[in-house]
């Protein structure tokens, strides 16, 4: 799955300030953790999509652990050949990690290692390979070390970089016959949050308050979605990607979002979705490539002490597409399809807060998003409407009160 691009690295930076005006500091004591941390800037060296999720726990004041589920991409070139296509790497370690709180405990470096197992898969196959024999496919295992900083914004979430360089032993290719060894190891630089499922002084929730304040979050879900129509124009429809599951494709999200009150809010979505396409007589001939950002309104209705809060959602907004990723029956084909088009979105979901500024999420929504337009030379000319039953699981991140 290409994993959505994830927010500038100016926003998660502003937290240090946010950070400055909230009480927050380290523990002595064991507390277990999730990561989300992403790769923005790593294309500048050839690291592509790589988003970073842990389940880990700190131990006391200095020792952690935790198992870390890396994945990135890497275009694959094999001369005389040229790019072959992408290689996606899935990285699944468990790390040591040695901690050293500073500043009254609000600045935390940290060092960190460990090794596990790697899966690699060629995939999204270029022109160069077309009709060509690629087989890159295979199992073998990745070592790890870095550094890290991270900075207490609350007494349970933290801002975080960090740097490390994954070793990843190498797989055999074999390209046309020829073997030769697949190497994906990478420098990798990440930043993110880091949330602790409790809190140093706990607070109640905002049901338990006199007043109910306003609060600003982050959100971040992974989910998959049904196309509820296929057809695009006439000769062409979308199909299932070909990671799907049966029917069910890939898809992954971020939010930002503010509540007001106890009941409103709104909510600023970026999702990503990437069908096939088929044009009639000729088979799968490519991908279609959509980043939907909407605007939502949010309609919550906390239950008993507000642990539990259904809520439905609407908005609008727009949807990025352009067809990428050629396969092999549409080579030849000179395919026109990049553009911008209104969208609309609505659904449901429930959070489960596990301490006040964090929650667990699930929800289901239906988006609808129209006039997009195809033109493949000397075939077709034509526009159509598109729109899929999204279902997903995630977590917000309340960040700040105002």
């Amino acid at each position: 799955m290409k994993a959505p691009r994830c927010l500038p690295l100016a926003f998660f930076a502003s937290l240090w300030v946010v950070g400055f005006t909230a009480r927050a500091e380290d523990a002595d004591r064991f507390r277990p953790y999730l990561r989300f941390h992403s790769g923005d800037v790593e294309p500048l060296w050839g690291v592509d999509d790589h988003w970073s999720f842990s389940l880990g726990a700190n131990f006391n004041r200095h020792l952690g652990a935790e198992l870390t589920l890396d994945f990135y991409e890497q275009d694959e070139r094999r001369e005389p050949i040229g790019t072959l296509g992408e290689l996606s790497a899935w990285n699944l370690v468990p790390y040591v990690r040695l901690r050293y709180p500073l500043l009254g405990d609000r600045l935390v470096p940290y060092v960190l290692a460990g090794i596990g197992p790697s899966f690699l898969q060629i995939n999204d196959r270029k022109p160069p390979a077309f009709g060509k024999e690629v087989d890159i496919e295979g199992l073998t295992f990745a070592g790890g070390v870095g550094v890290g900083l991270e900075y207490f914004i609350a007494d349970n979430v933290t801002f975080g970089i960090e740097g490390k360089y994954l070793w990843v032993a190498p797989i055999e290719g074999r390209v046309e016959g020829v073997t030769y060894d697949v190497d994906v190891s990478a420098a990798m630089f990440t930043f993110g949050l880091r949330v602790y499922f409790d809190e140093n002084s706990p607070r109640p929730l905002p049901r338990e308050e006199s007043r109910w304040p306003n609060r600003f979050y982050f959100g971040w879900r992974v989910g998959g979605f049904v196309m509820t129509d296929t057809d695009w124009t006439s000769g062409v429809s979308w199909t299932a990607e070909p990671s799907a599951k049966g029917q069910v494709n890939q898809t992954g999200g971020l939010a930002l979002g503010a509540d007001f009150g106890e009941h409103w809010g709104v909510e600023l979505t970026a999702d990503s979705l990437e069908p096939s396409l088929r044009l009639s007589g000729l088979g799968t001939f490519g991908e279609y490539g959509m980043g939907a950002v909407l605007a939502h309104l949010r309609l919550r209705h906390p239950l008993g002490r507000g642990k539990w809060v259904p809520y439905l959602m609407a908005g609008a907004g727009i949807t990025y597409a352009e067809f990428n990723d050629t396969k092999p029956p549409g080579a030849g084909l000179r395919v026109k399809s990049k553009d911008i088009y209104p969208a609309f979105g609505a659904g449901a979901g429930v959070e489960y807060f596990v301490v006040r500024n964090f929650s667990l999420n699930a929800d289901a929504r239906w988006l609808y998003t129209w006039d997009h337009a195809i033109k493949i030379d000397g075939r077709l000319d034509g526009t159509g409407d598109f729109s899929a039953f999204q279902f997903n699981l995630g977590f917000r991140v309340y960040l700040f009160d105002f």
